[in-house]
Parts: structure tokens; C-alpha cells; sequence
């Protein structure tokens, strides 16, 4: 019976291992680097804003496509379903036309046309405002993606950071267990290390609910799908060396909202001149063929009692020709509707340019703000490094003396709990330093 029962747990042990091994094969592991792959190729943000610049780069062509010569056609067809009636000398007579028919060709070529060219040169500038708003959605994922990887990293070191600190308030409980079963620790030792070791159980409960829901986070950034199996490769204490200060100066020249803001007061600006040119002469060429002919039929007419039979007709061309020509628009009133529109634009300049003065601003403070939390960072990374050293030899004192029974179990608990509050430290400032590090760099336009 008993090698049955190992013979079972043994082939248990055996396919845990497999599907183990199994679930690992089939996990994506990543690093920042390849998570910002991931993100930049398959966020549907991104593909979005590709997409408008496709979009754009058709309405570019469309403009310059209207300096191209313009042609068109037309043709009528006229079929007289009842003769119709004419007078002539008096008389009602029928008119013996079968149909019509009428063709042309038609050209026209812009020659001297200054709102098309401002045109065009408006169209450029939106091509330029939507690469830089792809640019900023492109940095704003990186940011979003960077921020998320840290803090996955930071969920998973404090559930590490949390284990360690219920591995050891077990042992504390198996230890205070054993010697009041020996008769050597009070039963308040042996109670206390319980309930230390039961507290911890929630949290470290609540982290693991973190460190899920910071990989939910993280996928949709990346645009897989949530039932990928995702793990985030490293911890904060690798890039400890990064941790180095804050950058020697605030520079904005790259920010993509003051990018954008500049691009619109050149779009204002070109708007300006656009409405301007509606009051200038256009010169246009022109030309078009046309071709015309109709069909008689037999018909049989009355003059005085003497009839007359006219016989049928072929078809038979009446006209053709082709004409040439230029033609000059110069627009005089209108009614100051043009003289409104222009001074609705200075208004928007004016806008935009007290926007872009706060815009710029506020960036400033922001940016200022984030160096100073690099800076802070940097600080409470030193300290808190100190403090887990500090922390592990006064755990390592406060066992020997509990062991020696120099101690309490009070002093050891302490210092376990002081023990896994400087490690969680320690990595809350790594976090924060580079979670500061990634908004200056979006503000920076990097």
C-alpha cells in the first residue's frame, strides 16, 4: 500500500513538472526593451496613427492634384416622342425632327491661382501635424509602457520582499512553538509569533493581486491578448546603477504639445494668408470641342391643299467646333465677409499664442517637478540601502540573543517587520526614481 501511494505521488510530482515546464515554454518573457517592441508594433494607438498619416498623405496628393489640367464630358440625347408644332406663315405645321444629339469635351487649366498655392502649402503642414501627433502618441505609450514595466517590477520585489519577511515570522512562530514546548519561552512568545505570521497573510495576498492586475495593465499596453501568459524579466536592484541623479537642465524644444502648438499657429498663419489671397485675381485656361446633329423622319405636310411629303433624313451633323480661351475672376464686394474671417484668424493667433505661453509654463513646472522627485529618489535610495544592511544584522543580533535567551520574541518580531519595511523602502525609491526619470523624458519629448 505504502508504494502505491509513493508510486502515485511521484507520478504527481512528474506531471507538475511537465505542465510546469510546459506553462514556462509558453510564457512571454520580457525586458523593458522588448516590451517597447511589443507596444510600438501592436498598440492599436499607434497603428491608428499610422493610419492618419496615410490619410493625410491622400489629401496632399488631392491638393497638388488640382493644378493638374481638369477634364470632363458630356452627352445629350434628345428623342422627340411627339412632333412637335411650329408656326409658319400662319400655319401650324410638324416639326419632322426625330432626336438630337449633342457631345463636348471640356479642359480647364488653373494658370494664376494663389489660393490653390496656399492651399497646398496648408496641406504640407498637416502632414507635418500628423507625423508629430503620431511622434507624441508614440512617447506617450513609451512613457505609459515604462512606467507599467517599473511598476510590475516593484509589485513583484514587494511580494519577494513580503515572502521573505512570512518565512521568517514562520520560522519565528516555529521557533517560539518549539521552546514553549519546551518549557523554555512564555505562551505570549508563542501566540504573539502567530499573529505576526497571520497578519502578513493578507498583504502579501493583496501584492499578488497586484502583481496580476500590473500584468493586465502591461499586456493591453502591448496589445496581447490577457490570456498570454506574461513574466517581467529582472527587479529593481539590477538597475540600481541607474539611479544616478537628475538631468543638468529643463529643455522643451522637443515637447510634443509645444511642437503641436507651434505647428498650429503655422497652419493659423498660412489660414491667414489663404483667406488673403480670396481677394486676389485667378487666371484660368480653357477649352472644349463640341459636336451636335440630329435625325428627320418621312413626314407628310399641308400647304393650302397642295401636300407636301419630305422624306426621311440620316443622321446628320449640324455643328462642331472647337474653342479656346483664358478667363479672369477678380473678385470685388462680397459683402466684407472676407474682411470677418480674416479677423477671426488674428483672434485664433492671438489664442494660440497665450496658450502656448501657459502651455509652456506649466511644462516647466512639471519637468522641475520630476527632476526634484529624481533627486529625492536618489536620496532615499542611499538611506533606505543603509537601512535594509542595517536591518539584516539587527535581525541576525536579535535572533542569537532570543536563541540565548537574551532576548524577546518582541525585540525579534521588530526587527523582522524593520527588516521587510527596508527592503520595500529600498525599492519604492528605485521605483520613484524612475518613474520621475520617465516623465521628464516625456516632457522632454524623448
Amino acid at each position: 500500500m505504502l508504494r502505491i501511494k509513493l508510486g502515485l505521488l511521484a507520478s504527481l510530482l512528474a506531471w507538475t513538472v511537465l505542465g510546469a515546464q510546459a506553462a514556462d515554454t509558453d510564457t512571454l518573457r520580457v525586458d523593458l526593451k522588448r516590451a517597447l517592441e511589443i507596444a510600438l508594433s501592436d498598440n492599436p494607438t499607434i497603428k491608428i496613427a499610422d493610419k492618419e498619416i496615410e490619410r493625410v498623405d491622400y489629401s496632399q496628393k488631392a491638393a497638388w492634384g488640382a493644378l493638374l489640367p481638369a477634364l470632363s464630358a458630356s452627352a445629350k440625347y434628345s428623342h422627340f416622342a411627339v412632333a412637335g408644332k411650329t408656326i409658319q406663315f400662319g400655319s401650324e405645321i410638324d416639326v419632322p425632327t426625330e432626336f438630337n444629339f449633342d457631345a463636348s469635351v471640356s479642359l480647364s487649366l488653373p494658370i494664376v491661382a494663389p489660393a490653390l498655392w496656399h492651399a497646398i502649402k496648408l496641406s504640407a503642414l498637416d502632414m507635418q501635424m500628423a507625423a508629430e501627433k503620431a511622434r507624441a502618441s508614440k512617447i506617450t505609450l513609451r512613457n505609459d509602457v515604462t512606467k507599467s514595466y517599473y511598476n510590475l517590477l516593484l509589485a513583484q520585489d514587494s511580494y519577494e520582499a513580503l515572502q521573505d519577511g512570512y518565512n521568517i515570522a514562520k520560522q519565528n512562530y516555529e521557533l517560539a512553538k518549539q521552546r514553549y514546548e519546551n518549557g523554555m519561552a512564555a505562551e505570549y512568545d508563542y501566540i504573539s509569533a502567530e499573529v505576526q505570521m497571520n497578519n502578513l497573510l493578507p498583504n502579501l495576498l493583496q501584492v499578488e493581486n497586484g502583481v496580476r492586475q500590473s500584468k493586465l495593465y502591461l499586456k493591453v499596453l502591448m496589445g496581447v491578448g490577457a490570456e498570454v501568459a506574461l513574466a517581467a524579466e529582472g527587479n529593481l536592484a539590477s538597475l540600481e546603477a541607474v539611479v544616478t541623479g537628475s538631468a543638468a537642465g529643463i529643455s522643451l524644444r522637443s515637447n510634443a504639445d509645444l511642437v503641436q502648438l507651434d505647428i498650429q499657429q503655422l497652419q493659423l498663419q498660412k489660414s491667414l494668408q489663404l483667406q488673403q489671397s480670396q481677394r486676389m485675381p485667378t487666371l484660368a485656361g480653357f477649352g472644349q470641342y463640341g459636336y451636335s446633329g440630329s435625325q428627320s423622319k418621312e413626314m407628310a405636310l399641308n400647304f393650302g391643299g397642295a401636300p407636301i411629303t419630305i422624306e426621311s433624313q440620316p443622321f446628320k451633323m449640324l455643328s462642331s467646333g472647337l474653342i479656346v480661351g483664358v478667363q479672369l475672376s477678380v473678385p470685388i464686394f462680397n459683402g466684407f465677409t472676407k474682411t470677418y474671417k480674416e479677423k477671426q484668424i488674428k483672434i485664433q493667433v492671438k489664442e494660440l499664442e497665450l496658450q502656448r505661453e501657459y502651455v509652456e509654463k506649466t511644462l516647466t513646472v512639471q519637468a522641475q517637478s520630476s527632476l526634484d522627485n529624481m533627486e529625492k529618489a536618489v536620496k532615499q535610495m542611499e538611506s533606505n540601502k543603509k537601512a535594509v544592511a542595517l536591518a539584516e544584522k539587527g535581525y541576525k543580533i536579535s535572533g542569537t540573543r532570543y536563541n540565548n535567551g537574551m532576548g524577546t520574541m518582541l525585540e525579534l518580531q521588530s526587527s523582522a517587520l524593520a527588516l521587510t519595511q527596508s527592503k520595500l523602502s529600498y525599492h519604492q525609491a528605485i521605483s520613484d526614481y524612475l518613474s520621475a526619470k520617465a516623465d521628464y523624458e516625456k516632457i522632454a519629448g524623448e
